[in-house]
Protein backbone atom coordinates (compact mmCIF):
# COMPACT_ATOMS: atom_id res chain seq x y z
CA UNK A 1 0.00 0.00 0.00
CA UNK A 2 1.43 3.38 -1.03
CA UNK A 3 2.05 6.08 1.51
CA UNK A 4 -1.05 8.19 1.90
CA UNK A 5 -1.56 11.87 2.71
CA UNK A 6 -4.71 12.41 4.74
CA UNK A 7 -5.84 16.00 5.32
CA UNK A 8 -8.38 16.35 8.12
CA UNK A 9 -10.54 19.33 8.99
CA UNK A 10 -11.18 19.78 12.72
CA UNK A 11 -14.61 21.21 13.56
CA UNK A 12 -17.52 18.88 12.72
CA UNK A 13 -15.09 16.45 11.04
CA UNK A 14 -12.36 15.19 13.39
CA UNK A 15 -14.08 16.67 16.46
CA UNK A 16 -17.47 15.53 17.71
CA UNK A 17 -20.32 17.96 18.37
CA UNK A 18 -18.87 18.72 21.82
CA UNK A 19 -15.67 19.87 20.10
CA UNK A 20 -13.68 16.92 21.42
CA UNK A 21 -11.58 14.08 20.01
CA UNK A 22 -13.09 10.68 20.73
CA UNK A 23 -10.81 7.83 21.79
CA UNK A 24 -11.74 5.87 18.67
CA UNK A 25 -10.74 8.82 16.46
CA UNK A 26 -7.43 9.22 18.29
CA UNK A 27 -6.62 5.54 17.91
CA UNK A 28 -7.54 5.42 14.22
CA UNK A 29 -5.33 8.44 13.45
CA UNK A 30 -2.48 6.97 15.51
CA UNK A 31 -2.71 3.70 13.55
CA UNK A 32 -2.52 5.55 10.24
CA UNK A 33 0.53 7.50 11.40
CA UNK A 34 2.24 4.38 12.78
CA UNK A 35 1.69 2.67 9.42
CA UNK A 36 3.75 5.45 7.80
CA UNK A 37 0.97 7.60 6.39
CA UNK A 38 0.90 11.39 6.82
CA UNK A 39 -2.18 12.55 8.72
CA UNK A 40 -2.33 16.35 8.87
CA UNK A 41 -4.72 18.85 10.42
CA UNK A 42 -5.94 21.39 7.84
CA UNK A 43 -8.13 23.90 9.64
CA UNK A 44 -9.50 27.42 9.58
CA UNK A 45 -8.51 27.69 13.23
CA UNK A 46 -5.46 29.66 14.35
CA UNK A 47 -2.52 27.83 15.91
CA UNK A 48 -3.61 28.75 19.46
CA UNK A 49 -6.89 26.84 19.01
CA UNK A 50 -5.31 23.82 17.32
CA UNK A 51 -2.18 22.86 19.27
CA UNK A 52 -4.02 21.01 22.05
CA UNK A 53 -5.72 18.79 19.47
CA UNK A 54 -2.47 18.25 17.53
CA UNK A 55 -0.80 17.07 20.74
CA UNK A 56 -3.80 15.00 21.82
CA UNK A 57 -3.74 13.16 18.49
CA UNK A 58 0.00 12.58 18.89
CA UNK A 59 0.75 13.98 15.44
CA UNK A 60 4.25 14.54 14.04
CA UNK A 61 3.07 15.89 10.70
CA UNK A 62 2.80 19.49 9.49
CA UNK A 63 -0.23 21.48 10.62
CA UNK A 64 -2.06 23.84 8.25
CA UNK A 65 -3.87 26.79 9.86
CA UNK A 66 -5.88 29.84 8.77
CA UNK A 67 -7.53 27.89 5.91
CA UNK A 68 -4.22 27.23 4.20
CA UNK A 69 -2.33 30.47 4.88
CA UNK A 70 0.16 28.97 7.37
CA UNK A 71 1.91 25.60 7.25
CA UNK A 72 4.58 24.28 9.61
CA UNK A 73 5.59 21.36 11.78
CA UNK A 74 5.04 22.70 15.31
CA UNK A 75 8.27 23.31 17.22
CA UNK A 76 10.40 21.92 14.39
CA UNK A 77 12.22 23.25 11.36
CA UNK A 78 10.57 22.10 8.13
CA UNK A 79 12.03 22.92 4.72
CA UNK A 80 8.56 23.42 3.27
CA UNK A 81 7.17 25.65 6.04
CA UNK A 82 5.36 28.69 4.64
CA UNK A 83 3.31 31.71 5.66
CA UNK A 84 1.05 33.70 3.30
CA UNK A 85 0.07 37.06 4.71
CA UNK A 86 -2.32 39.99 4.36
CA UNK A 87 -1.32 43.64 4.73
CA UNK A 88 -1.71 44.96 8.28
CA UNK A 89 -2.88 48.28 6.78
CA UNK A 90 -6.21 46.61 5.99
CA UNK A 91 -6.83 46.03 9.71
CA UNK A 92 -6.07 49.67 10.56
CA UNK A 93 -8.24 50.85 7.65
CA UNK A 94 -11.20 48.78 8.90
CA UNK A 95 -10.91 50.17 12.43
CA UNK A 96 -10.74 53.75 11.13
CA UNK A 97 -13.88 53.17 9.04
CA UNK A 98 -15.67 50.89 11.51
CA UNK A 99 -18.54 53.28 12.24
CA UNK A 100 -19.38 53.77 8.55
CA UNK A 101 -19.39 50.03 7.84
CA UNK A 102 -21.10 48.88 11.06
CA UNK A 103 -18.06 46.89 12.20
CA UNK A 104 -18.06 45.83 15.87
CA UNK A 105 -14.63 44.24 16.15
CA UNK A 106 -11.52 43.42 14.13
CA UNK A 107 -9.05 40.66 15.00
CA UNK A 108 -5.66 40.32 13.31
CA UNK A 109 -3.75 37.10 13.85
CA UNK A 110 -0.45 35.43 13.02
CA UNK A 111 1.18 32.19 14.13
CA UNK A 112 2.04 33.30 17.64
CA UNK A 113 0.09 36.51 18.28
CA UNK A 114 -3.36 38.01 18.15
CA UNK A 115 -4.43 41.66 18.13
CA UNK A 116 -7.93 43.11 18.48
CA UNK A 117 -9.65 46.45 19.00
CA UNK A 118 -12.35 44.89 21.24
CA UNK A 119 -12.44 42.09 23.80
CA UNK A 120 -16.21 41.73 23.37
CA UNK A 121 -16.70 38.89 20.92
CA UNK A 122 -19.85 37.69 19.14
CA UNK A 123 -22.73 36.38 21.25
CA UNK A 124 -22.90 33.07 19.37
CA UNK A 125 -20.48 30.80 21.32
CA UNK A 126 -19.34 28.98 18.15
CA UNK A 127 -18.21 32.31 16.70
CA UNK A 128 -17.00 33.85 19.97
CA UNK A 129 -14.61 30.91 20.34
CA UNK A 130 -12.47 32.35 17.52
CA UNK A 131 -12.28 35.82 19.09
CA UNK A 132 -9.84 36.47 21.99
CA UNK A 133 -11.70 36.03 25.27
CA UNK A 134 -9.56 37.79 27.86
CA UNK A 135 -7.23 40.76 27.89
CA UNK A 136 -4.16 38.68 28.73
CA UNK A 137 -4.42 36.70 25.49
CA UNK A 138 -4.15 39.54 23.00
CA UNK A 139 -2.53 42.87 22.16
CA UNK A 140 -4.51 46.01 21.37
CA UNK A 141 -4.84 46.36 17.61
CA UNK A 142 -3.08 49.63 16.82
CA UNK A 143 0.01 50.83 14.97
CA UNK A 144 2.06 50.82 18.15
CA UNK A 145 1.56 47.08 18.70
CA UNK A 146 1.04 45.58 15.25
CA UNK A 147 4.23 46.07 13.25
CA UNK A 148 4.10 43.04 10.92
CA UNK A 149 1.70 41.65 8.36
CA UNK A 150 -0.63 38.87 9.50
CA UNK A 151 -2.12 35.59 8.24
CA UNK A 152 -5.77 36.43 8.80
CA UNK A 153 -8.17 39.22 9.73
CA UNK A 154 -11.54 38.43 11.31
CA UNK A 155 -14.33 41.00 11.27
CA UNK A 156 -17.53 40.97 13.27
CA UNK A 157 -20.14 43.17 11.61
CA UNK A 158 -23.19 44.54 13.45
CA UNK A 159 -25.22 41.97 11.52
CA UNK A 160 -25.01 39.87 8.37
CA UNK A 161 -26.70 42.52 6.19
CA UNK A 162 -23.49 44.59 6.20
CA UNK A 163 -21.33 41.79 4.79
CA UNK A 164 -21.63 42.75 1.12
CA UNK A 165 -20.62 46.34 1.84
CA UNK A 166 -17.51 45.23 3.75
CA UNK A 167 -16.60 42.69 1.07
CA UNK A 168 -16.93 45.26 -1.70
CA UNK A 169 -14.94 47.89 0.22
CA UNK A 170 -11.96 45.63 0.95
CA UNK A 171 -11.92 43.96 -2.47
CA UNK A 172 -12.20 47.24 -4.42
CA UNK A 173 -9.63 49.04 -2.26
CA UNK A 174 -6.99 46.31 -2.01
CA UNK A 175 -7.66 44.18 -5.09
CA UNK A 176 -8.99 40.66 -5.61
CA UNK A 177 -5.48 39.68 -6.67
CA UNK A 178 -4.23 40.45 -3.13
CA UNK A 179 -7.03 39.45 -0.76
CA UNK A 180 -10.15 37.31 -0.58
CA UNK A 181 -13.00 38.22 1.77
CA UNK A 182 -15.00 35.18 2.88
CA UNK A 183 -18.22 35.11 4.89
CA UNK A 184 -18.92 32.49 7.55
CA UNK A 185 -22.38 31.59 6.30
CA UNK A 186 -25.75 33.17 5.67
CA UNK A 187 -26.68 34.26 9.19
CA UNK A 188 -23.20 34.82 10.63
CA UNK A 189 -21.98 38.43 10.99
CA UNK A 190 -18.35 37.21 10.78
CA UNK A 191 -16.10 37.76 7.75
CA UNK A 192 -12.53 36.64 7.20
CA UNK A 193 -9.86 38.29 5.07
CA UNK A 194 -7.20 35.91 3.75
CA UNK A 195 -4.44 36.15 1.13
CA UNK A 196 -5.81 35.78 -2.42
CA UNK A 197 -5.43 32.37 -4.04
CA UNK A 198 -4.89 30.61 -0.72
CA UNK A 199 -7.23 27.85 0.48
CA UNK A 200 -6.97 24.53 2.28
CA UNK A 201 -5.71 22.79 -0.87
CA UNK A 202 -2.66 25.10 -0.73
CA UNK A 203 -1.38 23.19 2.30
CA UNK A 204 -2.46 19.84 0.90
CA UNK A 205 -0.47 20.38 -2.32
CA UNK A 206 2.65 21.60 -0.49
CA UNK A 207 2.59 18.52 1.75
CA UNK A 208 2.04 16.26 -1.24
CA UNK A 209 5.24 17.63 -2.83
CA UNK A 210 7.17 17.63 0.46
CA UNK A 211 6.45 13.95 1.16
CA UNK A 212 6.52 12.89 -2.51
CA UNK A 213 3.04 11.35 -2.38
CA UNK A 214 1.17 10.36 -5.53
CA UNK A 215 -2.01 12.28 -6.32
CA UNK A 216 -3.95 8.99 -6.16
CA UNK A 217 -2.93 8.62 -2.52
CA UNK A 218 -4.25 12.02 -1.35
CA UNK A 219 -7.32 12.05 0.91
CA UNK A 220 -9.17 15.06 2.33
CA UNK A 221 -11.98 14.98 4.89
CA UNK A 222 -14.22 17.96 5.60
CA UNK A 223 -17.75 19.21 6.16
CA UNK A 224 -17.93 22.93 5.33
CA UNK A 225 -17.56 25.35 2.43
CA UNK A 226 -14.02 26.25 3.51
CA UNK A 227 -13.16 22.58 2.76
CA UNK A 228 -14.36 22.92 -0.85
CA UNK A 229 -10.95 23.35 -2.48
CA UNK A 230 -9.20 20.51 -0.68
CA UNK A 231 -12.09 18.07 -1.19
CA UNK A 232 -12.13 19.07 -4.86
CA UNK A 233 -8.35 18.68 -5.22
CA UNK A 234 -7.86 15.35 -3.44
CA UNK A 235 -8.19 12.14 -5.45
CA UNK A 236 -10.29 10.96 -2.50
CA UNK A 237 -12.28 14.00 -1.38
CA UNK A 238 -14.51 12.73 1.41
CA UNK A 239 -17.47 14.71 2.73
CA UNK A 240 -18.74 13.99 6.22
CA UNK A 241 -22.31 12.67 6.40
CA UNK A 242 -23.13 15.84 8.38
CA UNK A 243 -21.44 18.05 5.75
CA UNK A 244 -22.84 20.84 3.59
CA UNK A 245 -25.12 19.44 0.85
CA UNK A 246 -23.50 21.85 -1.65
CA UNK A 247 -20.27 19.83 -1.40
CA UNK A 248 -21.88 16.56 -2.53
CA UNK A 249 -21.36 17.48 -6.18
CA UNK A 250 -17.55 17.57 -5.85
CA UNK A 251 -16.98 14.89 -3.20
CA UNK A 252 -15.73 11.45 -4.29
CA UNK A 253 -17.32 9.82 -1.28
CA UNK A 254 -19.43 10.53 1.81
CA UNK A 255 -18.84 8.95 5.21
CA UNK A 256 -21.56 6.56 6.41
CA UNK A 257 -21.54 8.17 9.84
CA UNK A 258 -21.49 11.75 11.15
CA UNK A 259 -18.72 13.45 13.10
CA UNK A 260 -20.65 12.65 16.28
CA UNK A 261 -20.71 8.94 15.36
CA UNK A 262 -16.93 8.60 14.74
CA UNK A 263 -17.47 8.93 10.99
CA UNK A 264 -13.83 9.85 10.28
CA UNK A 265 -12.43 7.04 12.46
CA UNK A 266 -14.69 4.41 10.89
CA UNK A 267 -13.66 5.53 7.39
CA UNK A 268 -9.94 5.46 8.26
CA UNK A 269 -10.34 1.98 9.75
CA UNK A 270 -11.64 0.81 6.36
CA UNK A 271 -8.68 2.35 4.50
CA UNK A 272 -6.07 0.71 6.70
Amino acid sequence: MGRKLIGIDLDRTTLNDAGEVSERTRQAIQKMQQAGHVVAIITGRPVRLSMDIYQQLGLKSPMINFNGALGEIPNELWDYAYSYQVDREIAFDLIENAADMAIKSVVAESRADVWTNSHIGPTNPNEAFFFPQSTDTYHMLDRLNLKTNINSILIEAQNSTHQAMIQDYVTNRYGADRVTVNTWGADSPVLEIVPAGVAKDTGLQIMQRAFDIKKDDVYAFGDGMNDYEMIDYAAHGVLMKNGQPALKAIANDITSYTNDEDGLAKYLEQII
